[in-house]
């Protein structure tokens, strides 16, 4: 029987263990010198033509290709450890139940998944300070390089993501916020689940060896995978997902639409879960030192 209590303590406890664990401290620290490397540039922009910058950049995070590839390396290494068992493990499945505990672990997935987009949201907005200045559009400076990208060459700034797209256009700022951090959510609790059931069922490493292809796929299919196969690559990536330019939200058919993304990926999450949960629940428990 599931109890909803012992559930939130199982996923409570792995949150307990990232204050002892270096890997997540490795993780912040990466995540954050990126995303001042990344997005700085548009605040050295916004001073040489002295206007602040509103600060929804977070939409325009997978413009640059070679984001694809960091992104599913930094998740990779978040779940990197699932489905999260160590030596203490048997006693707590003991006083929870196995389905309890792996419903704890999956629960677990979902919350840290959202701390990581947050984590990811916060430190695009931060990279943006001293210019920072909250307002609810776009702004000049991030309309001004969506119509008219060569601008930062004129100050001797290079530009290391393409500002504009179908978001800008298409949705307010708020708006195109939202839809990126809950695409971003929904992808990386598909990358975690992805990991946490090929290491429950293969055995270890098999996760991250799953993960790794489809970061391939996501990285190949924006160069060669477009030449070679056409538009039809994106419908096989569910990593491209994570962006709103490669979804098609005319429904004109030509990318894959909101609606067939976010309806594989939930089903894909929910039948992994499943068989995680199966599998566990019939396999003898191994027992091994949790990774840090």
């Amino acid at each position: 029987m599931t109890d909803w209590r012992t559930i939130w303590l199982c996923a409570r406890v792995n949150f307990s263990k990232w204050a002892v664990t270096p890997r997540i401290y490795t993780l912040a620290a990466v995540v954050a010198a990126y995303s001042i490397w990344l997005y700085s540039w548009i605040s050295d922009y916004a001073s040489a033509v002295g206007i602040h910058v509103t600060p929804w950049v977070f939409p325009f995070l997978f413009t640059m290709p070679v984001v694809f590839t960091i992104y599913g390396g930094l998740t990779a290494l978040l779940y990197c450890d699932a489905p999260f068992v160590d030596t203490h493990t048997p006693f707590l499945i003991v006083r929870t139940s196995r389905l309890n505990w792996m419903m704890g672990q999956l629960l677990y997935i979902v919350l840290s998944g959202f701390v990581y987009t947050s984590f990811f949201a916060l430190t695009s907005m931060a990279a943006l300070v001293p210019n920072l200045q909250f307002s609810a559009g776009w702004g000049m400076v991030l309309k001004t390089l969506a119509y008219d990208p060569s601008s930062p060459d004129r100050y001797g700034i290079t530009a290391f993501l393409e500002v504009g797209g179908p978001m800008m256009s298409m949705f307010s700022s708020i708006e195109a916020m939202l839809i990126s951090f809950g695409l971003f959510w929904l992808v990386t609790v598909f990358i975690g689940v992805l990991i946490f059931c090929f290491n429950v069922v293969i055995g270890r490493f098999s996760g991250l060896v799953a993960a790794g292809v489809f970061t391939g796929i996501g990285y190949f299919s924006v160069y060669v995978g477009k030449i070679s196969y056409g538009n039809i690559i994106y419908y096989l990536s569910p990593l491209n997902w994570i962006s709103m330019s490669y979804l098609d939200w005319g429904y004109t058919g030509k990318m894959p639409t909101p609606t067939y993304a976010i309806s594989i990926l939930i089903g894909a999450i929910l039948l992994m879960s499943i068989v995680s949960i199966f599998v566990f629940c019939k396999k003898d428990l191994r027992i091994q030192e949790r990774r840090t």
